[in-house]
């Protein structure tokens, strides 16, 4: 799971597997000034975080390695403020794809 860190309800990110064949890969986001906040009224609130190009490859770096351990992985974006998640998914496949590490499977 990517999130921001340096909380008492933060989780590491810890790139082990605890199943033999899939890796579920969650990304939350990193804006930590909006991690805990309260009285929102919606999530995407929370999660608003756009991630950089730089960020991206970097986990793609992580996603790629557990593909190449032969992990189906999943990775799902909960960055929901407006088209983040959405524009964030598609540069991530792009970078993916550009390194032919994986196929990349949209589910729809």
């Amino acid at each position: 799971m990517d999130a921001p860190q340096g909380f008492d309800n933060s989780i590491p990110q810890v790139w082990e597997v605890t199943h033999p064949r899939f890796a579920y890969v969650r990304l939350h986001g990193r804006n930590a000034g909006t991690w805990n906040v309260k009285g929102t009224t919606a999530a995407s609130d929370r999660f608003n975080y756009d991630y950089s190009d730089i960020e991206l490859a970097g986990l793609a770096n992580h996603i790629a390695e557990l593909a190449e351990r032969g992990l189906d992985v999943d990775a799902v974006f909960n960055n929901n403020m407006e088209d983040q998640g959405q524009r964030n998914a598609r540069s991530l496949i792009d970078v993916l794809e550009e390194r032919k590490v994986l196929e990349v499977r949209l589910p729809f």
